[in-house]
């Protein structure tokens, strides 16, 4: 994962996250690689991959609430320019 980059992406976010909301997304990307064993460039190169691991992490989130999902979607963005589609969309 390209932290610096993806940290620039996220102050630059028209959210204004603030630098908790930005360290929480980028220590649930690092979460998310470990869980996967894969780096999250990899995870989002393909759509089949990013889907993949969308599943994956889903059995290790509570079901209201998915930081590690949502971080790896920001990270998609920061990599890809566009949004991953939502599941029930794909």
């Amino acid at each position: 994962m390209d932290e610096s980059g993806f940290s620039q992406s996220l102050e630059a976010d028209e959210n204004n996250l603030t630098d908790n909301g930005i360290n929480f997304r980028i220590s649930k990307g690092r979460k998310a690689e470990e869980i996967l064993g894969m780096d999250l460039d990899d995870v989002v190169s393909s759509d089949s991959t990013m889907l993949s691991a969308l599943e994956k992490l889903q059995i290790h989130e509570d079901s209201t609430h998915n930081p590690m999902q949502n971080a790896v979607r920001k990270y998609y963005i920061f990599r890809n320019g566009k949004e991953f589609p939502r599941k029930k969309d794909v």
